[in-house]
């Protein structure tokens, strides 16, 4: 049995290899490698299978791939499956399906932007989200390094579907990709310098 991140890469897993028995586990805890090019020979799958990747969490570009990517992480299996597949097929999903890519993307974005609140902030550096699901963290990150700042940040969030507790993320300077994600079932305990 294969584990797969419940998020975009997890997705294309999924849609790469049907019949390869496969569990979901929470994407910060997953230690696999993903290299679609290990998976994928054809170069216009590959560069559409990039653009899921690159689009994941960026703020920025088309519609359907942006939103199988939030509804992957969101757990939203089915839905992600029907973006995922517009996409590859290069097909303009139906109305209905863009409507709720759309609405995605808009609860996206007004939840990054309710985050971005200096109140949040205690202490210097260290920003509590533990009333945000874990699934929220790599947009906000993004969206961070964007407009607030590129020191090196501490972030606790809520739990995730696969990985309940609060989560304490640690991102180096300039990036945007955690550098140690661990549990803390206390954080009354946790100290940090």
């Amino acid at each position: 049995m294969h584990d797969y991140p419940l998020d975009i890469r997890g997705l294309i897993l999924r849609h790469l290899y049907p019949k390869i028995e496969y569990r979901w586990v929470a994407p910060f805890l997953w230690d696999g490698a993903f290299d679609i090019r290990e998976h994928v020979i054809d170069s216009k799958s590959i560069r559409k299978y990039q653009i899921l990747l690159e689009v994941d969490c960026s703020g920025f570009g088309r519609i359907v791939p942006r939103a199988a990517g939030i509804a992957a992480r969101q757990g939203r299996i089915t839905l992600a499956n029907d973006l995922l597949s517009a996409h590859m097929l290069g097909i303009r999903p139906d109305m209905a399906l863009e409507a709720r890519a759309l609405s995605l993307l808009n609860d996206e974005k007004r939840m990054v932007k309710r985050l971005l609140n200096r109140n949040r902030e205690w202490p210097k550096d260290v920003w509590n989200l533990q009333d945000i699901p874990a699934w929220m963290i790599p947009p906000f990150i993004r969206k961070f390094r964007a407009v607030v700042n590129s020191r090196s940040v501490t972030i606790i969030s809520g739990g995730h579907l696969l990985a309940s507790g609060n989560w304490v993320w640690s991102y180096p300077e300039k990036s945007h990709i955690a550098s140690d994600v661990t549990i803390s079932y206390n954080l009354k305990t946790c100290e940090f310098v």
